[in-house]
């Protein structure tokens, strides 16, 4: 017992150092190694502080392996890069019963539920793995002060959303809840060019967002096949295949019958206001020109025939989307679908003209 009284009252002071080889043992005559203790041992400040330990060593204040200046509770730090095949400059160890043994099941719990994982990224970020509470694990970024950055992987525990996935949002509300840009590219290396106007040099897909709230999707493709390819199931007979809409108003669709497609445009009469006969008819189509062209960015320079969206535009604006400066970018557009009604109505005004000639012939054959 003298012994141990004087091992324990040498190693007081929270500083345990071996500058010389040999065993220390503690309540053993025979230690194995460095330091071993057999059964109860407490190493404190100051002897008569020394709690009634139910077993193994208890060491109170700081207390450093590999280092002299202890900065925590415990602190390890190595006195040389030891790499093994899963891990390189490792510092500290902890393996499961039975060694090291990787296909066993084995775990590390800090209470506070947050575990700093201390992999640097960029001289001063780490990954930060967090429990809040039970209701979600949190992969998250912090930096040199702790101070946790925006971009999150959460995996939720919390009622009506256990098993939501979130990322960069620390609330998931579906089972994948992305804030921010989603990209697949067939390719490797950095991407050059846009997937939204075919300029990517690489074909892929991209969904992307901005911090305005603004959000929009592009499928590039270099394949014969067409980027986007919509379905239903064998038996189908008709139904949706597109929706549009705008603030819950559904503007048009696009449907499937058993034999083809159908374009509809939402014309609900219910809608609608200051309804009045049209304006627009054989005197507004007569000024409409047509052309023959061919387009510039055409190598095979194959025939076209159209109108001019500049000119439609002071004819008939409704078919026109004006463009900017920049007709590469921002061209003006037709839509030939809106001229529609114009014919109709020419078609109704050049039956009405018939109609009116043939009675006038009707009289003149009668007076004859």
């Amino acid at each position: 017992m003298k012994k141990n009284f004087f091992l324990i009252a040498l190693l007081a002071g929270l500083k345990i150092t071996f500058a010389q080889a040999g065993n220390v043992g503690i309540n053993t005559t025979t230690p194995a190694n460095t330091l071993t203790v057999n059964g109860n041992a407490s190493v404190g400040s100051s002897y008569s502080n020394i709690p009634a330990p139910a077993d193994g060593l208890i060491i109170e204040g700081k207390t450093g392996i590999g280092t002299s200046n202890p900065l925590n509770m415990l602190h390890v730090q190595a006195d040389a890069d030891i790499s093994q095949p899963l891990a390189s400059n490792i510092v500290a160890r902890f393996d499961p019963v039975g060694g090291a043994d990787y296909n066993k099941e084995a775990s590390i719990i800090v209470n506070g539920g947050r575990t700093i994982l201390g992999y640097s990224v960029a001289g001063n970020k780490y990954a930060f793995l967090r429990g809040n509470q039970a209701t979600d694990i949190r992969l998250q970024v912090s930096d040199a002060n702790a101070n946790l950055l925006s971009d999150t992987f959460v995996i939720s525990a919390a009622s009506g959303n256990t098993g939501f996935v979130g990322l960069n949002t620390a609330n998931p509300q579906a089972r994948l809840d992305v804030r921010g840009n989603i990209k697949a590219l067939a390719g490797t290396g950095t991407q050059t060019g846009a997937v939204w106007n075919g300029t990517s040099n690489f074909t892929g897909f991209e969904a992307f967002t901005t911090a305005s709230g603004d959000a929009w999707v592009g499928i590039q493709r270099s394949g014969t096949g067409a980027p986007l390819h919509i379905s239903k199931s064998v038996g189908s007979t008709d139904g949706s295949m597109i929706i549009f809409g705008i603030n819950g108003l559904g503007i048009g669709s696009i449907m499937h019958s058993a034999t083809g497609i159908l374009y509809s445009t939402t014309s609900d009469m219910r809608l609608k206001e200051n309804i009045r006969p049209s304006q627009f008819g054989l005197s507004t189509l007569k000024k409409i020109g047509i052309y023959d062209y061919n387009y510039k960015a055409d190598e095979k320079k194959a025939l076209s025939t159209g109108v001019l969206a500049q000119e439609l535009y002071k004819i008939y604006p409704q078919a026109v989307t004006p463009g900017g400066d920049d007709e590469k970018v921002n061209p003006w557009q037709v839509d030939y679908s809106r001229l529609i009604p114009v014919l109709i109505k020419s078609a109704q005004e050049l039956q009405a003209e018939y109609e009116q000639l043939e009675a006038q012939i009707k009289k003149l054959e009668n007076k004859i």
